[in-house]
């Protein structure tokens, strides 16, 4: 049987059977099917991303990339890092390649050689951008902007994971071998389940969010923390080493996913963070009488000005987005919004 678009659906889903598997492998093996791969591949691009076009010869880049990462892997030495990126990137867009390069690279590997153990792969979501991911045991989820997530190409006798930034996972279960997401402060232990992790560099709070199952929570010296029941969060101070556990609704936390930016009573200073990275811009807050001002409020797919323009409605601010300017190699540097506190508003307010 030769590979056909349902074969490639069920392999990007995690849902493929032997079979299918076989079928996939023998094509990558087989130079004259890579014509029959290359337009599948842009068959399904195409179906996922019916609001864009996929320029021509894009699907020949892509092939062109997967096979020159093969060929890397096997003249180097075992302890390598797979980085995978793209140019396919439109606001609040889910990527489809980081996907396509993870899971054909690590199943070529599989068909060509024995991959050592110490195999590290890596997923980088660029800023501004969400990214879908499927990992080799078949957990799914999403990768939040400026958000990194490493893992072995083979899962071994664990299944452990690293965070940066934020991330939702559907984990497959598997009683034998649990699924750990290891942050700079927490670990986070599941058999099969779907929670959020909130783990960014730059803030001093993580955040574990239980949508379903059950999770168990240790610090990053091996204490356990607490375990949650669904609809339950847990908050890590960073820097007082203090935390807490408290119902939530999960929905709330995990629509990221689904393209909606989600305010929920948080102050400014955690606001302009949010809003810098959904919209890869830089935002810089004049006024320190602002910090006082929390939000709550729920956008889907709003460009920046129209959600700059609701959130002046509910406080007595105004704002600037500076003209783009260019560096001395012509590339342009990240849009500037500037804030500040508008003073013949604030006996509205």
């Amino acid at each position: 049987m030769n590979i056909n678009l349902e074969i490639l659906k069920r392999f990007f889903d995690g849902k493929y059977s032997r079979a299918d598997y076989l079928i996939i492998k023998s094509a990558l093996e087989n130079p004259k099917q890579e014509i029959e791969m290359k337009q599948l591949l842009q068959d399904h691009w195409f179906e996922l991303n019916r609001a864009g076009s996929l320029a021509e010869g894009k699907v020949d880049h892509i092939l062109h990339k997967i096979h020159k990462q093969i060929r890397t892997e096997t003249e180097n030495i075992p302890v390598r890092r797979l980085r995978f990126f793209t140019t396919f990137q439109r606001i609040a867009a889910i990527l489809i390649v980081p996907l396509i390069l993870s899971f054909l690279t690590v199943i070529y590997f599989q068909s060509r050689t024995v991959i050592p153990e110490n195999t590290y792969a890596e997923i980088q979501c660029p800023y501004g951008v969400r990214t879908k991911f499927v990992l080799p045991d078949g957990t799914t989820g999403f990768l939040n902007s400026g958000s990194t997530l490493g893992y072995p190409a083979i899962f071994a006798n664990d299944r452990n994971v690293t965070l940066k930034g934020e991330a939702f996972f559907d984990v497959t279960h598997d009683e034998n071998h649990p699924f750990i997401v290891n942050t700079s402060n927490l670990s986070t232990k599941v058999l099969g389940t779907q929670f959020n992790v909130i783990a960014y560099g730059d803030e001093n709070v993580e955040e574990v969010i239980l949508k379903e199952g059950k999770v168990e929570i240790y610090s990053n010296g091996g204490d356990k923390l607490e375990t949650l029941r669904p609809n339950q969060k847990l908050v890590l101070n960073t820097l007082t080493r203090k935390f807490n556990a408290n119902e939530v609704d999960a929905s709330q936390y995990v629509s990221w996913t689904e393209g909606k930016l989600t305010f929920r009573n948080e102050k400014m200073q955690q606001v302009a963070r949010r809003l810098a990275r959904w919209y890869n811009v830089e935002i810089e807050i004049n006024d320190p009488e602002l910090m006082q001002y929390a939000f709550r409020a729920t956008f889907i797919d709003e460009p920046l000005e129209e959600v700059l323009k609701l959130i002046a409605l509910t406080a007595p601010l105004k704002y600037t987005i500076e003209e783009r300017e260019t560096t001395d190699n012509d590339v342009y540097k990240t849009k500037k919004v500037i804030v500040c506190l508008d003073r013949s508003r604030l006996d509205a307010f």
